[in-house]
């Protein structure tokens, strides 16, 4: 019986921290309420506990920096709460608080990316977001050891960053993005060539192909057919003849109608001009149209347009696609 006297001690220590908790608890929950809306928080890397308990504070999400302290104190969490964005609800206590922060679990943003976005338009959007500087993509295309960690072509990062959707959190940097990015493109490009016959063409060429397949379809289901144009008149060595890949080497020069005058433009993306494929992709373009130009429709069509619904009227012949122009364009 002579530990009987420490073990009550702690016991009694015991229900003294609980109650105290509780009281600590209650006390600062009776003084917030409901009323207050949820609030984000943000706790930078290395932040004391000193400082966090200061946010808190300043944000009113405790009415007392030392009730606060006492309350870590006893759980002993002063060392283990961590940085992060956190949105703290209305209805969360002190309790809840520190459970939140010792967890770690930063808010996730997302960005998405359509399939056909042009590196201009990703630019913009990352930057709308707060992500990218104006320069930072510039940086890293400019640096040749990152271009060869990820097998890129001097031309840069046009249709190698894979559009989706990706998530983020505040200590999200532009690279870290951007890698994310060039891995899920190539991730899924593998995934696809994989799943598709062999072919002569390598990944720049099938990614360029790819690009010019996303920007004319417009459809799904039409994408293997415009895939087998493409490959019957690269076969031919007749010129591609795309409208994307001539407006996209006019760059700012284009407003927004292709007029006659600008299909001998110099650019090596005028497919007017210059026979086989441009030099690079024209847009990120997505899985299915990557696998289409992997896996075009077997098909003796040379020539396509649009019928101003969102699909296209196939021709085997010059004379026959001067029938389809005639019918679906110059009479609209």
């Amino acid at each position: 019986m002579k530990h009987s006297k420490p073990i009550l001690l702690f016991l009694l220590t015991m229900c003294i921290s609980m109650i105290t908790l509780t009281g600590l608890d209650i006390a600062w929950f009776a003084h917030r309420g409901n009323h207050h809306p949820a609030t984000v928080i943000r706790i930078m890397p290395g932040s004391s506990f000193k400082k966090i308990t200061h946010l808190l504070a300043e944000h009113e999400l405790i009415s007392s920096k030392v009730r606060f302290t006492l309350l870590n104190r006893l759980l002993q969490s002063t060392d283990t709460l961590k940085a992060g964005e956190y949105e703290i609800t209305a209805a969360a206590t002190p309790l809840d608080i520190i459970a939140t922060l010792q967890q770690g679990i930063s808010i996730q943003h997302k960005i998405s990316f359509p399939e056909g976005f042009t590196l201009k338009q990703i630019e913009n959007r990352l930057k709308t977001h707060n992500l990218c500087r104006a320069d930072e993509l510039q940086k890293l295309t400019g640096n040749p050891d990152w271009c060869k960690k990820w097998q890129l072509p001097a031309s840069g990062l046009e249709g190698y960053l894979f559009p989706s959707t990706y998530y983020y959190n505040f200590q999200t940097s532009c690279r870290e993005l951007v890698e994310q990015m060039l891995a899920t493109g190539k991730r899924e490009f593998d995934k696809i060539k994989a799943e598709s016959p062999p072919g002569s063409l390598n990944r720049q060429q099938i990614l360029t192909l790819a690009s010019i397949i996303q920007k004319e379809a417009g459809n799904l289901e039409e994408m293997p057919l415009i895939a087998a144009v493409f490959h019957n008149r690269l076969r031919r060595r007749m010129r591609l003849a795309s409208d994307p890949t001539t407006i996209y080497g006019l760059g700012e020069k284009f407003d927004g109608n292709l007029r006659r005058r600008d299909l001998k433009d110099s650019s090596p993306y005028n497919t007017y001009r210059y026979k086989g494929l441009p030099p690079g992709p024209i847009c990120s373009p997505g899985g299915e149209a990557i696998r289409a130009a992997l896996n075009p429709a077997a098909s003796d069509y040379l020539f396509f347009v649009s019928r101003n619904n969102g699909s296209h009227q196939f021709s085997k012949t010059y004379a026959e696609h001067n029938r389809a122009v005639k019918k679906y364009q110059l009479h609209h």
